[in-house]
């Protein structure tokens, strides 16, 4: 497999996991991002976010 086909495997696998999560965003082809400010805030009881 070359690298190209790889990782074209994990950005399915990546979209694949993620799929439906608003936290997850796909801001261009090659950079992702994932918000866990909330979760944070829920598990510590802070209301900041």
């Amino acid at each position: 497999m070359s690298a190209n086909e790889d990782q074209e495997m994990e950005l399915e696998a990546l979209c694949s996991i993620y799929e439906g999560d608003e936290s997850f965003r796909e801001l261009s082809p090659v950079s992702f991002q994932y918000r866990i400010a909330e979760y944070i805030s829920q598990a510590t009881g802070s209301s900041r976010s």
